[in-house]
Formats: structure tokens, C-alpha cells, sequence
């Protein structure tokens, strides 16, 4: 076999892992689409119904409040739209708080010598590495002495524990790719080290500031130990109320899944407006010359 055909054999074969790879990883999803569409006769219909009637009952009562008569959707209540809220309110904020205060850290760690920096790096890592349970116990105890129990501020400031050393470690890498030649000028010209960061730092890590806040969100977002243990129904997220479609008698599997549906579709959103700057953001400080 020449060397030609075994580079066509072999990317053949590479791209029919490819397709079978990305097959199997949308099946979860296109599943749970297509079972949102469903109503729940269908949903529980043994042998399982790969044909029905698709309906948009499921979304109208996740969106709208809007309950047909189908038992499963009459006996659940949720309010997924004050959830969507509560998410938009607790992940844009932890996201907006932890890029101004991560920015910061990353940058000193990455351009001034300091004793220890590397410990101090490890620190903000270490918050990744450790369980969660470690600290929600303290947590608990201190919010609700404080009075942030409960409160959307209070789950802004507890999410910083997830954006803030994912903003670090990345954008660390970003600061430290850019040449300190031009640190240097702007040092002799009188810039102050604030200044460095927000007229050179900032705006030639923009990539890397497009990819660590939308991963940042999507963290913050999907964090659903924090709303469980330290708030209630005034800061339920939707993917707390997500769960609440389990119940005694049965799952409105339907509503739930739809809730699923919706509950990604912000962050597909999101990726997909700053996809060129994610992709060049990941790429953009891995090499340095």
C-alpha cells in the first residue's frame, strides 16, 4: 500500500471515529429534546414511542404557566421563569465581580515578582481542588448570621469560591505571553502598574477575557450545591428548580426535560456570539515564544 492510499485509509478511519464520537455525545441531548416533546402517556409507553405527536405543552407550562390537563402537568407548580431570573441575576453578577477581581490577581501573578507567588497561585487553585463540603458548613453558619442567607448577593459572593481561580490560572497564562517590553515603556513613561493593565494588559487579552467569562458563567450558571445549601425560594436558579418536577407519585419527565432545554439555551447562546474569541482565547496563550 503506497503512503497515499494509507493517508486516505487513515483519515477515513479518523473521521469515522469523529462521526461515531459526536453521535453518541448528542444522543443524551437529542433524547432530551425530543422527550420534552412529548406528553407523558408517550413518555411512559412501554415499548418506547420513537414516533408521536409532538406538543409544545411542556413549554408553555415551563415558560408561560400555562398547564394543560395532563396529570403530570397539572400537580407541578414551578416557577421556571423567577428562576431563569434568579440565575441571570447570580451568574452575570458573580461573572462581572470575579472578572474585575480575578483580572487583577492574574495580572500581578503573572508580571510582578513577588515572594511566594507561586504559593499564592496554588492558593487560588487549591479552592478548585477542595471538596465543597469543606466550607459550606462554615458558610451556612456565617450567612445566616450575617443576614446573606437566602439573598442574591450572598449567592454572588460564595460563587467567586468557583470564577474567581478559573479566572486566575487562565488569564495568568494570557498576561504572561504578552512581551514586557511594553511594560517597560509604559513604566518609563510614567504609567502606573492599573494603568499598565487597563490600557495594554486588557485590550490585547481580549480573547482570553471573551473565553474566561463566558467558561466563568457557565460555571456559575451550573452550580447547583450552593442555591441548594444556601438559599431558598427567593434565590431558586433553574437548575435547582429543575429537580422540583420529581415528585412523590411520579416525574413529569416532559416538563423537566423542557426545563433542561431551556436551561441550556442561554449558554449555547453565549458561546456561539463569542465563539471566534473562545477558540482563539483557549488557543492564544498555550504557546509562548
Amino acid at each position: 500500500m503506497s503512503r497515499k492510499a494509507r493517508e486516505r485509509r487513515n483519515h477515513a478511519l479518523l473521521h469515522i471515529g469523529l462521526i461515531i464520537y459526536f453521535t453518541v455525545s448528542l444522543m443524551p441531548f437529542v433524547w432530551t429534546f425530543l422527550t420534552s416533546l412529548k406528553q407523558s402517556r408517550d413518555v411512559a409507553a412501554a415499548p418506547l414511542k420513537i414516533f408521536f405527536q409532538p406538543t409544545l405543552d411542556n413549554y408553555r407550562a415551563v415558560l408561560f404557566n400555562q398547564y394543560s390537563d395532563d396529570s403530570a402537568l397539572a400537580r407541578v407548580r414551578v416557577d421556571i421563569p423567577g428562576s431563569f431570573m434568579n440565575s441571570l441575576i447570580i451568574a452575570g453578577g458573580a461573572t462581572l465581580l470575579a472578572m474585575l477581581l480575578g483580572n487583577i490577581a492574574a495580572f500581578a501573578l503573572a508580571r510582578y515578582k513577588m515572594p511566594e507567588r507561586e504559593v499564592y497561585a496554588f492558593f487560588f487553585l487549591a479552592f478548585r481542588f477542595a471538596p465543597v463540603f469543606v466550607f459550606i458548613i462554615p458558610m451556612f453558619l456565617i450567612y445566616q448570621e450575617i443576614g446573606l442567607y437566602n439573598t442574591h448577593l450572598g449567592m454572588i459572593l460564595i460563587s467567586q469560591v468557583i470564577a474567581i481561580p478559573l479566572i486566575v490560572w487562565v488569564m495568568r497564562s494570557f498576561y504572561e505571553s504578552i512581551p514586557p517590553e511594553l511594560f517597560d515603556s509604559a513604566a518609563l513613561d510614567g504609567a502606573t502598574r492599573m494603568q499598565m493593565l487597563r490600557q495594554i494588559a486588557l485590550p490585547l487579552a481580549a480573547p482570553g477575557l471573551a473565553a474566561t467569562a463566558v467558561l466563568a458563567f457557565i460555571a456559575c450558571w451550573n452550580n447547583f450545591v450552593f442555591p441548594f445549601l444556601l438559599g431558598a425560594k427567593q434565590t431558586q436558579t433553574i437548575t435547582l428548580a429543575t429537580i422540583t418536577f420529581i415528585g412523590y407519585e411520579e416525574v413529569a419527565w416532559g416538563m423537566m426535560t423542557a426545563a433542561a432545554i431551556v436551561t441550556i439555551v442561554p449558554e449555547l447562546i453565549l458561546a456561539m456570539l463569542v465563539q471566534k474569541h473562545i477558540v482563539r482565547g483557549l488557543t492564544y496563550g498555550a504557546v509562548k515564544e
